[in-house]
């Protein structure tokens, strides 16, 4: 798929900028680009005009919120009733369903536990409402999302910043020093629909001082709880699918570092998910054609400890990073 508009360099610069920290500043985005703040305002507005940059949201630290775990479930259903069976499905709280194509499993949703008994509650309630043929489970239990690894401009493999600039931040464990209330928990959501939203307007609608809001905003972001990103519409950057790979590997390479920073050198890669089960990885990227599809399955298939992969596709979103995605933890 053709981008429908041209994406210079300096645009993608701030595009990936703003994917990595999206409350960055005009005048901390010049710095970052070595150019004046006037003219990265034009670029960001013209962007905005374009359609291309959408609005902002946050990734968030689950397990920060009470959360005990996420699970990722794999459901076969008859293909003639996917369509009611996505509408009983987005009925079901704490559930995000997404209709897969090109695989056995043709519903990927994923879930929300309070604790890891309320996962076979959920998978209850699940077979009781819905007539399904199969159904896998996947326990998350790290993740990095790094949607500033989308390849925005073509030039990925000839800038190597923009794999070696990849957001170090992860996730800290949870402590009582770092406790959520539900003053947090409101901040968090108001960022989750703006994520650009001025201080002193939230301030203003949480009945709270400006400074209050900064401090703890400034506390969740520092204590990897949440972060911002801004939001692009990936159609207009040539995107036209998302594919999902799971992946196996044997024993002694499952969790070696290196291996993730192996597919974060994947471009359009942009979110690497550890799992429990039957694979070790989820691996998400975004692709603009079948070329592309058969180049990254071939990258994967390169690394030498994979033993076995497969691959779905689902329809790609009008904004993404869509909100409240897991924040890297790894």
């Amino acid at each position: 798929m053709t981008p429908l508009f041209k994406i210079s360099e300096l645009d993608a610069k701030i595009l990936r900028e703003l994917l990595k920290e999206g409350r960055m500043g005009y005048d901390e985005l010049a710095k970052q680009c070595s150019t004046s703040i006037n003219k990265i305002w034009k670029r960001h507005k013209a962007l905005e005009k374009k359609g291309i940059i959408k609005g902002a949201t946050t990734q968030v630290n689950f397990a920060h919120l009470g959360y005990a775990a996420l699970a990722t479930m794999l459901i076969n259903v008859d293909a003639q009733q996917i369509e009611q069976i996505m509408n009983v499905i987005g009925e079901i709280r704490e559930i995000r369903a997404y209709r897969q194509y090109n695989s056995l499993y043709n519903i990927r949703a994923v879930t929300t536990l309070q604790n890891l008994n309320e996962l076979d509650r959920v998978k209850q309630v699940i077979r009781q409402r819905l007539p399904i043929v199969n159904l896998k489970t996947y326990l998350w239990t790290s993740v990095k999302n790094i949607p500033e690894n989308l390849n925005l401009n073509g030039n990925f493999r000839k800038n190597n910043t923009v794999v070696q600039n990849i957001s170090k931040l992860v996730a800290s464990e949870p402590n009582d020093k770092n406790k959520i209330d539900s003053i947090d928990k409101q901040l968090i959501q108001k960022l989750t629909q703006n994520g650009r939203m001025s201080f002193s307007q939230i301030s203003k609608e949480m009945k709270l001082a400006t400074n209050t809001v900064v401090r703890r905003y400034n506390n969740l972001r520092k204590n990897g709880t949440m972060k911002v990103s801004i939001q692009v519409d990936p159609k207009k950057l040539g995107y036209c699918a998302i594919l999902d790979f799971n992946v196996a590997f044997d024993s002694n390479s499952a969790t070696s570092p290196s291996i993730v920073e192996s597919f974060t050198k994947i471009p359009d890669l942009i979110i690497i998910t550890k799992t429990s089960g039957d694979y070790d990885l989820q691996l998400t990227t975004m692709i603009r054609d079948i070329d592309q599809m058969f180049r990254v399955q071939d990258e994967i298939s390169k690394i030498s400890s994979v033993t076995k992969f497969e691959v779905s596709a689902r329809k790609i979103p009008e904004k993404w990073p869509t909100p409240l995605q897991y924040i890297s933890t790894m």
